[in-house]
């Protein structure tokens, strides 16, 4: 499971010791292989802005309210940058005899290969299998498509640097949004899908309607202020049934009927 972009680590929830992976070590600047308290250690780690919610996700995991952890945010890397991370884990109840352990995997999305170049998200490889492992998991799951119009014009009327300009300003757009509640991905073209395991649908409908007023912010392209159109829909699922083509099959003919939030014109 170790590689140069994944990173199990293990750690005894009774007495605080933890084993990760050497290149954690390496990557994040981790004191030890074998840290005491490295929950504590790595939320240090983690952005402010997303500090809040990973907490609270970790302390139902550690008081056993919940038994399973899956969340995308920022952590500062070795080098004092923050790099976007999938973090899956799961709590392992123990009894008389065993501790209670919280086992898992942190992805860093900066060096994976499944990461998209422009963005820095997730690819429509990374998005597949992120469904995919939904499906072992009894949650209800939301998902949010936002499609940005007219790249096409852009790349056309500006260069295809500028189109992917408009593209990473919307990814971290994206993030801001979020807030480390979901798991962000770029679908195909100009298409991003927020995916979401732990909100109910009136919060992630809440999401969706964050998006849409502030994702259309303006991007400048030289001297021309540029508000990209786009489009957003949302879909609920009680549980991951099926197969994840047949779900984004679902969410692109949402997207498709989505009204769209108009921009600037560029004809």
């Amino acid at each position: 499971m170790s590689s140069e972009t994944r990173y199990p680590f293990i750690i005894n929830l009774d007495t605080g010791e933890s084993q990760w992976s050497v290149n954690a070590v390496r990557d994040f600047d981790l004191p030890s292989q074998h840290p005491y308290n490295s929950l504590d250690i790595w939320l240090a780690r983690v952005h402010p802005e997303d500090r809040d919610n990973v907490r609270a996700e970790l302390d139902m995991v550690v008081n056993g309210t919940w038994h399973f952890h899956c969340m995308q945010y920022r952590v500062m890397n070795t080098a004092g940058k923050y790099a976007l991370c999938d973090c899956t884990g799961y709590r392992l109840d123990g009894t008389d005899t065993e501790p209670n352990m919280y086992v898992g995997i942190v992805v860093n999305r900066s060096l994976a290969d499944t990461t998209d170049s422009v963005t820095g998200l997730g690819d429509i490889h990374a998005l597949v299998n992120a469904i995919g492992e939904m499906r072992r998991v009894a949650r209800n799951a939301g998902l949010i498509a936002i499609k940005i119009d007219e790249i096409a014009q852009v790349n056309a009327r500006f260069g295809f640097d500028a189109g992917d300009r408009v593209l990473a300003e919307s990814a971290a757009c994206l993030m801001d949004c979020s807030r480390g509640k979901g798991r962000l991905f770029r679908s195909t073209g100009p298409m991003f899908v927020a995916l979401f395991d732990e909100l109910d649908p009136e919060e992630t409908d809440a999401v969706a309607d964050e998006i849409e007023r502030f994702l259309g912010s303006p991007v400048l392209l030289g001297s021309f202020e540029y508000q990209p159109p786009l489009r957003v829909a949302t879909l609920h699922l009680d549980a991951v049934d099926r197969q994840p083509v047949s779900i984004l099959n679902e969410l692109n003919a949402l997207i498709r009927e989505a009204p769209q939030v108009p921009g600037t014109k560029l004809d």
